[in-house]
């Protein structure tokens, strides 16, 4: 647009617009050109930063990991921010080419943008590439700083040459990327799609081509497939003999969505039943390690890494899990570092014992392993006797947070487990711990995740004689024994309908005394309101409770809860709610029946 248009358009402006600094000037560039271009250029990485991140405005309700997040922000060392520091090296310090350019009227000349990237909606939302087609100034700019460029997507409907591929390939220089290849379906797809969406095998192959080659620059890589066939020919790719050691390689999460029935035995694809030796064997710095119905070759040398903090293994069938000696190796190697540990019908197979004669065989070998910093456990849908065997296995001394997520079978024994004795060894007293070893699992607890545990009817109080330290609690109660809420409600039950000040003569036990925030499913508003008047009638209030968004609730029982917590909102209930025997809350209010007093529309809380 020239000056003659300019003041044309400047002409029709309202008064109030014709100094507004938003508004582009008819005698010259906007301020925003007079900033140096190392400060546009760590505006553009703060804004990217941000797209990546997909940040919101809006506070979300609190969740497992928000918590558990929150909690660990204190006693978790700060991951060194390599990229960073190889990011401005790479920039010298942001000193950029274009530091001796000039940002004149000529600059800001809009231009035939990106010609080799895709023009969809989706690639020009993306926070850099808006940013470069706005003038010649902030292409310039956008082009010339790398770590705008260092995160790549691959969604199931990208088709070859992957142009925007190449192009961050090149625009990211030598910094570490993090990579992204979802090739599963959308959930939205419409009926009336005339393209396959789903990634083809030969298109994989194309973009492996492409990829593999910086597999040294690889900082992070999530791949998610719904056939194995996909993943097969990924795993295959990067374990060819020519490919790099991934030398910077921090984050690895590898996902098959399957959808085929869980109670299988056997791998159900013996064609890519494989088990692979991934980027030369070599991953010297990968900490958090995903295998998600994936299997690799368990003895390779990155699964037994001495910086490992995440690892969580799942949906894997006993005929291509790791023997309990390549098990017990990766958590041996792990031990010093280990934080968080997930396990969901995944494990060791078989028998957890280690033969005389074996590579890992010693004299203690069969002994508990101290994992000393880990302080989240998951499990869930393995036998009972897997779950103690595990349990009875590993030494953990600092355990602040578990989940438990079983469907099939009697875990009774397995709560018998979790309040018995801890597992201990030698090494906890000769490691000199912080603080005395709880004298079992449950008492160290500060957040407990229930979404399914088949017991009997007393497991829940003895449970909650235990958690005595617990400050957050979350319940899936449809697959949960009615007492699992009804054990929560203080005894005697207040009589929250009299007048007048609490007696101070009566003595009310309740459990969990130190419990904060309360994450419900599958419970009525009533319900929720009555315990909630319960506990802050006895002096021991909740501070924040959080009821599935399908849950039955008035306007009145949410203005109340909103009235007397600091913080009450609505979570998103787990996919569950597909299933054939799942009840909405709506039309079931809670999940036993015969455990709700229709008289006063909540959960009986008689003395024991």
């Amino acid at each position: 647009m020239d000056n003659t248009e300019n003041r044309e358009v400047e002409g029709q402006r309202p008064q109030n617009f014709q100094n507004n600094p938003l508004v582009l000037p008819s005698d010259g560039p906007c301020p925003i050109d007079r900033l140096p271009p190392e400060i546009l250029s760590l505006i553009f990485e703060h804004g990217t930063a941000a797209y990546n991140l997909e940040e919101t405005d809006e506070e979300g309700p609190m969740t497992w990991n928000d918590f558990l997040e929150h909690h660990g922000e204190d006693g978790r060392e700060e991951e060194p921010s390599e990229q960073k520091s190889q990011a401005q090296e790479e920039q010298g310090g942001h000193e950029t080419k274009v530091i001796n350019e000039e940002g004149s009227d000529s600059d800001c000349g809009r231009s035939g943008y990106d010609s080799e990237l895709p023009s969809d909606s989706e690639v020009l939302s993306s926070f850099q590439v808006i940013v470069s087609h706005v003038c010649r100034h902030w292409r310039t700019v956008a082009l010339e700083t790398p770590s705008l460029w260092t995160t790549i997507k691959v969604s199931s409907g990208d088709r070859p040459p992957f142009e925007r591929v190449t192009a961050f390939l090149e625009r990211s220089k030598s910094l570490p990327l993090d990579i992204c290849i979802d090739s599963v379906f959308p959930d939205d797809l419409s009926d009336n799609e005339d393209e396959p969406v789903e990634l083809l095998i030969d298109d994989l192959q194309v973009l492996c081509t492409l990829l593999i080659p910086h597999v040294p620059r690889w900082g992070s890589l999530e791949v998610r497939v719904a056939s194995y066939e996909h993943m097969y020919k990924f795993l295959r790719a990067v374990s060819d003999p020519s490919v790099p050691p991934a030398s910077q390689l921090r984050a690895l999460e590898l996902y098959h969505h399957d959808e085929s029935d869980n109670d299988i035995s056997t791998f159900p694809e013996p064609d890519f039943s494989d088990h692979f030796t991934l980027f030369s064997g070599s991953a010297p710095r990968l900490r958090n390690l995903t295998l998600w119905g994936v299997h690799v070759d368990w003895t390779q040398g990155w699964l037994r890494s001495s910086n490992l903090v995440e690892l969580e293994l799942a949906y894997h069938t006993q005929d291509v899990r790791p023997d309990s000696s390549a098990f017990s190796a990766m958590l041996h190697a792990a031990a010093p570092t280990l934080e968080k540990l997930c396990l969901e019908m995944s494990g060791p197979s078989g028998e957890w014992i280690i033969e005389p004669g074996a590579p890992e065989w010693s004299v203690d070998a069969n002994n508990p392993i101290l994992l000393p910093k880990l302080i989240q456990l998951e499990l869930g849908f393995s036998p009972p006797s897997e779950v103690i065997a595990l349990l009875r296995k590993l030494c953990l001394p600092s355990l602040k947070a578990l989940a438990l997520n079983f469907d099939n079978g009697d875990y009774t024994d397995l709560v018998a487990c979790l309040v018995g004795p801890s597992s201990t060894t030698s090494a906890v007293t000769a490691n000199s711990l912080s603080k005395e070893q709880p004298r079992n699992l449950l008492r160290g607890l500060e957040a407990l995740k229930i979404a399914g545990l088949p017991c009997s009817e007393e497991s829940a109080g003895q449970m909650y004689n235990e958690l005595v330290n617990l400050e957050s609690l979350t319940l899936y109660m449809h697959h949960l024994p009615s007492t699992f809420f009804r054990n929560l409600y203080p005894q005697p039950s207040p009589k929250l309908e009299e007048t007048g000040p609490r007696d101070p003569t009566v003595s009310y036990r309740t459990p969990l005394p130190r419990l904060t925030t309360l994450f419900l499913s599958d419970v009525s508003g009533h319900a929720v309101r009555r315990f909630v008047h319960e506990r802050q009638w006895i002096g021991m209030p909740l501070r924040r409770v959080f009821v599935e968004e399908d849950t039955y609730i008035t306007s009145e029982e949410e203005s109340w809860l909103k009235e007397n917590l600091e913080k009450f909102d609505y979570f998103e209930g787990s996919d569950d709610e597909d299933d054939e025997e799942y009840e909405s809350v709506s039309s079931s209010y809670v999940s036993s029946v015969d455990e709700w007093d229709a008289d006063d529309d909540s959960y009986e809380s008689d003395s024991e």
